[in-house]
């Protein structure tokens, strides 16, 4: 009787137990199939960020054509949409509607990013200048907001300036010749973040600050050696909404006869100046001497140039010199400016290069004055060019000094005209001890020949600025 109790109670136990483990196994499964979803969707699907609007370089003042470059992004839930529109008192005008796709209704959108590429286009009579508003509203495919997506809205404020700039030449009798320099004189009616002079391909800007009237503007230029009558020679202007203006200016171009050259390379040259570029990237020394020659005389010769015409941008808005550039005492010309010169190694041309300088050679590590008042912006070595000395004469206008032994002044000094900032020399590839002297605007090389003259200087620059002097009540 006990033992058939006992019995009972241990299977009414056991049936307890089981009936545990049913429930505890239901319960599982259904925190797998209602619960864990739920959260998922509270967690995943129903995710908080906001996509991303990124806009590229859009000027607060725009023409009537411009350009909206940008991408939007979001890459949690994907990207649902996308709306740019513009607006004006009340008008709109929509840019873009663009839908995204969704493969299905648990997962991300199709498109995580997208680039924003939207050209604009709008006519006077829609958009006149003024004021107006640019709207970028993207969603998501969140279930936020009852499954319309997170939102992200920016308005950008923008002035449409449809007008161009007036650009008014105001000096005349622009005579020029191949490897010259000129100075046009211009007045703009609003300040223009580009402008200046066009000859062909090269732009040189113009410089405010000279005459108290700021709209008035100073532009010296180079006319390369190969310019033809041909090319194209006009002042520009580019306002801050894009608008442009052009003017053409009366201008005479005498073409100019350059001299060839033949220089000869000898073994005993090569083994005397080829040390000194060992050490300089890009010259490869298990070449042969002829071969490290060629790259140097070419290559690195046009490395070179970027250097110092990169000390272009570091010109003043000053006027430091004064009357003709002066040249080495007691020198005499070694090289002429623009000479094309062929260099022959045992019979065989093996490179050439046009010489953009004059070589003048005195005394040996003679004293090297500033042909003219100044800023030093630069005192280094420059490969062929051997220690150089770079001098800002204020507008765009710069003086080099190059070959020289030693190195006297450093930048940011002021110099006056005939002040030593160094001593010829044979640094760089010089063949003997002698001055290169040089005069470039912006990044091109000029004749110093012609800042040597004080006629020519008088006729060319001086008599330009006092006439608009003159012309401005200044």
């Amino acid at each position: 009787m006990i033992k058939q109790i006992v019995r009972n109670v241990v299977m009414q136990f056991k049936r307890k137990e089981k009936g545990k483990k049913l429930k505890t196994g239901l319960i599982t499964i259904f925190c797998f199939l209602v619960i864990v979803p739920v959260v998922w969707m509270l967690f995943v699907k129903f995710e908080g960020e906001k996509p991303t609007i990124e806009i590229d370089r859009l000027p607060t003042m725009v023409s009537a054509r411009f350009e909206i470059l940008g991408k939007v992004y979001d890459y949690k839930s994907g990207l649902k949409k996308i709306r740019v529109s513009l607006s004006r008192s009340g008008k709109e005008t929509v840019l873009l509607d663009k839908i995204y796709d969704s493969p299905g209704w648990f997962q991300k959108g199709s498109a995580l990013s997208d680039p924003i590429n939207i050209p604009v286009n709008v006519s006077k009579n829609e958009f006149p200048d003024g004021k107006a508003t640019l709207t970028f509203v993207v969603r998501d495919y969140s279930w936020r907001d009852w499954w319309n997506g997170n939102k992200t809205t920016i308005e950008k404020e923008i002035v449409f300036d449809t007008q161009p700039p007036q650009l008014t030449v105001l000096s005349s009798q622009h005579n020029v010749s191949q490897g010259g320099s000129g100075l046009v004189i211009y007045r703009l009616s609003e300040p223009c973040p580009k402008n200046g002079i066009m000859v062909g391909d090269e732009f040189f800007p113009g410089h405010a600050g000279y005459f108290p009237d700021k709209n008035i503007y100073l532009a010296f230029f180079a006319v390369p050696i190969d310019h033809t009558a041909d090319k194209d020679l006009y002042a520009t202007a580019v306002d801050p909404a894009g608008n442009s203006a052009r003017s053409g200016f009366y201008h005479y171009l005498k073409k100019k006869m350059f001299r060839k050259d033949v220089l000869k390379i000898s073994d005993t040259f090569l083994n005397a100046k080829l040390p000194e570029f060992q050490n300089i990237q890009g010259v490869d020394t298990a070449q042969s001497p002829v071969e490290q020659f060629v790259f140097i005389n070419s290559e690195l010769r046009e490395q070179n140039n970027q250097t110092i015409f990169a000390n272009g941008t570091k010109t003043e808005n000053q006027l430091y010199w004064n009357g003709p550039f002066g040249r080495l005492p007691n020198s005499a010309p070694k090289a002429n400016f623009a000479d094309y010169r062929d260099y022959e190694y045992n019979g065989t041309i093996i490179s050439n290069a046009v010489h953009m300088g004059i070589d003048l050679a005195s005394t040996q590590h003679v004293e090297v004055p500033a042909a003219n008042n100044g800023k030093i912006v630069f005192a280094d070595y420059v490969g062929i060019y051997g220690n150089l000395v770079c001098i800002d004469h204020g507008f765009g206008l710069m003086s080099i000094y190059g070959h020289l032994n030693q190195i006297t002044v450093q930048p940011g000094d002021l110099v006056s005209k005939n002040d030593i900032i160094g001593f010829s020399g044979t640094s760089g590839m010089a063949g003997g001890d002698h001055l290169h002297f040089g005069l470039f605007i912006d990044h091109v090389f000029v004749n110093p020949i012609e800042w040597w003259d004080a006629s020519w200087i008088a006729n060319n620059i001086t008599k330009k600025i006092e006439s608009v002097k003159a012309m401005a009540g200044n």
